[in-house]
């Protein structure tokens, strides 16, 4: 059955769904000003999923393990599971997911999945350690996928990048939500990169973060946010297409949905991870509320 847990310090009151793990508040117990976009249908139905074992729409639905044909839905299958509670307490929560034979039929990999929460002043920290449990290596991408409300219109907004940059790599969508295989460079003024709702209407932008350790959603209100990068080696920025929603995602991503084409061997797709035989990884990324 699902639950939703409730972390709290002196500074942020966050609250975390054991479906998908999913945090569906980050509030500001100074100020009460709400972070986390507030699922709305009209608009979008989420929170802040996360994307496993896929990012993205595959090419057909469908991917290729060994030259054998998998069905594979957009953004995988983890944000629609109940997570476990291994561990819960007033400031943190541990979370966990084990495969089962549901998830065999369409990704044929043991593993678990173990999340973790920490509030740490404004900062909420967490940790994604991913074990492979099978004699084979084992692919996968991963996607924090959090929405957060804006104030005011989104042309006031803007991305600042640490280390400085004076430009970025992206890579082109087209169509949407595929992506062509072609890059573009793009400038950037005082290492930042506006944001506005016509640059969002054909679909999500993504960008080559490999050399980024940080993003900052800024304007001239009084809220911003920061969103480590260091383990994600792109970001991803999305709003619905033409609804001028009140709210922007800024998205890690570990891998990329697929070039549009036909359906392909996952181990030859762009950005795709790999755990090698009986063996795991952490990754990381936090969130700082200002």
């Amino acid at each position: 059955m699902t639950e939703l847990l409730t972390l709290t310090n002196d500074q942020l009151e966050v609250k975390i769904s054991t479906l998908g793990a999913e945090v569906q508040s980050a509030k500001n117990l100074q100020d009460g000003f709400e972070y986390i976009w507030q699922a709305d249908k009209q608009y979008w139905g989420r929170h802040a999923p996360i994307l496993f074992p896929f990012i993205g729409r595959s090419n057909e639905n469908s991917y290729l393990l060994n030259g054998q044909k998998y069905a594979m839905k957009q953004h995988g299958f983890l944000r629609d599971y109940d997570f476990a509670l291994e561990e819960v307490k007033k400031d943190s929560a541990v979370l966990t997911f084990v495969s089962n034979a549901e998830t065999l039929e369409v990704y044929p990999y043991d593993f678990t999945v173990r999340i973790s929460y920490q509030l740490q002043g404004k900062q909420l920290l967490i940790s994604y350690a991913i074990t492979n449990n099978t004699d084979q290596e084992m692919y996968y991408s991963l996607g924090f996928h959090p929405a957060f409300n804006l104030e005011g219109d989104l042309s006031n907004y803007r991305l600042n990048f640490e280390p400085q940059t004076n430009s970025l790599t992206e890579l082109l969508i087209d169509p949407a939500p595929f992506r062509s295989g072609k890059e573009a460079e793009v400038a950037l003024k005082d290492s930042s990169l506006p944001v506005s709702y016509p640059m969002l209407d054909a679909g999500l932008r993504i960008y080559d973060a490999q050399k980024l350790r940080e993003v900052t959603l800024v304007s001239g209100h009084q809220h911003a946010i920061r969103l480590e990068l260091s383990d994600f080696p792109y970001l991803a920025i999305w709003s619905p297409e033409e609804k001028h929603a009140p709210f922007l995602c800024v998205e890690g991503f570990r891998g990329l949905p697929d070039q549009y084409g036909k359906v392909g061997e996952i181990a030859d797709k762009k950005g795709e991870q790999v755990i090698a035989p009986e063996r795991g990884e952490v990754v990381s990324t936090s969130i700082s509320f200002f």
